[in-house]
């Protein structure tokens, strides 16, 4: 592996200036780490990146932002995961806990748990899809469109919601709904009304994220989700010549079904963990 350094960084314009080249290298893989930091460093929102490099190129990024929330940890090798886990723990920064694929993360947490004489609870188990052939159905009836600033409101309650009903920490969405209206990211199914909404990210590296696809239970079992996210996946690859990747709890297999059968094929599977009180002394369930 050559040498290997971390260096540490709250400045993501800096970070993705040094690992751009890294971060073009797989797209698919590194959207949500590469997509982040951009969010960072457009927004000029804090964080904390750290880099690893061997010789004189980046080859793994962890980055913690907001301040608090878990560390996104990239695909790399043990070695790696190990020497960037004991950089950021002798560098005396502790962790909320982590994710990202699954050899990463819970190489990842092991380590750390022993460093940090902590425990390491698995969260989320997610699967990362990219799309092949896409495949439309024409059935469904209404139409894609970009929300509506008018819409704010629903559109908050939908992605609150959301977050409810798939265990994700609970924050106030009004921000990023306001951001994504602004730059014209948030799109619904319309059908005689919002039926179903969806974000598309900004391209990067040709590789635009689905996600927050949300449909109100007394919508769904009508195909509104499956139309969203498949005319949202044509409209990136015909107005912004870019691919789509989305991910999907592994807890929901009705989720996986409808994305498979609209053309997306499994890329990786992903784990989260949440990290104790220093000493083990939290255990799942203790308040």
């Amino acid at each position: 592996m050559g040498t290997v350094r971390v260096e540490a960084t709250p400045d993501a314009a800096a970070a993705i200036a040094r690992a751009g080249e890294y971060l073009a290298s797989d797209p698919v893989r590194l959207n949500v780490i590469w997509s982040v930091m951009k969010q960072g460093a457009d927004g000029g929102f804090p964080g904390r990146f750290w880099l690893l490099e061997t010789d004189r190129d980046v080859a793994g990024i962890v980055m913690e932002t907001p301040p608090g929330y878990l560390a996104g940890v990239a695909p790399m090798g043990r070695g790696s995961v190990d020497a960037m886990a004991a950089a950021i723990f002798e560098e005396g920064h502790r962790l909320s806990g982590v994710a990202g694929e699954a050899a990463a993360s819970s190489a990842f947490a092991g380590i750390w748990s022993d460093l940090a004489k902590t425990a390491a609870f698995p969260e989320d188990a997610q699967r990362l899809y990219v799309l092949g052939d896409l495949v439309l159905h024409q059935s469904v009836p209404g139409i894609l469109r970009r929300a509506r600033h008018s819409e704010r409101e629903l559109i908050i309650g939908y992605w609150t919601a959301f977050q409810a009903e798939t265990g994700l920490p609970r924050s106030d969405t009004s921000p990023a709904v306001a951001s994504g209206l602004s730059t014209g990211r948030i799109f619904v199914w319309d059908d005689d009304g919002v039926r179903c909404v969806a974000r598309a990210t900004e391209p990067l590296g040709g590789i635009s994220r689905i996600g927050l696809v949300f449909t109100p239970p007394r919508w769904r079992r009508r195909g509104y989700a499956a139309a969203c996210v498949g005319a949202l996946s044509a409209w990136l690859r015909n107005e912004e010549a870019a691919n789509a990747v989305l991910y999907a709890q592994l807890g929901n297999p009705t989720s996986n079904a409808v994305y498979r059968r609209l053309g997306f094929n499994a890329v990786s599977e992903h784990l989260s963990y949440r990290f104790g009180d220093v000493g083990g002394s939290e255990v799942p369930g203790a308040k």
